[in-house]
């Protein structure tokens, strides 16, 4: 089994939130004895247009999508995290495979920092779907 991990780098209100979502996601892969590949994007916004990219190659049984979205001031909240979860959602069903939201969307850094190690949550996610999905297919 061999996962891709694409990371959003824009989180500059998040604090450490997403070096620990990511290091608690690798390390349960890694528990688990599954393969990973690490890919990053400018922000949350971008991940879907990898993740498709990724999914299309056939290389990967499913993508991990980590990222940490702080409330701020204006609507841009709204726009980025919503339109991000819809569209991992879709390349999920789309492809029938693991495809993780696994981007905290939190009112501040506070909030981030709490549930950074959910990162091993969504680890888990990924393996237990990929291995339901390998039940059909067999």
């Amino acid at each position: 089994m061999k996962f891709a991990i694409i990371s959003s780098r824009f989180a500059e209100k998040s604090g450490d939130a997403l070096e620990k979502l990511n290091q608690a996601c690798e390390q349960k892969l890694s528990e688990l004895g599954v393969e990973f590949e690490k890919f990053s994007v400018p922000g949350a916004f971008e991940i879907p247009t990898l993740a498709k990219k990724i999914l299309t190659s056939q290389k990967f049984d499913g993508v991990i999508a980590l990222g940490v979205v702080v409330r701020g001031e204006t609507a841009h909240f709204d726009f980025v995290a919503g339109n991000c979860a819809r569209k991992i959602s879709d390349l999920g069903v789309e492809f029938a495979r693991p495809v993780i939201f696994g981007i905290l969307t939190t009112e501040n850094s506070e909030q981030a920092e709490a549930r950074a190690e959910r990162g091993a949550e969504f680890a888990i996610a990924a393996f237990d779907l990929a291995n339901e999905l390998a039940k059909i297919a067999a």
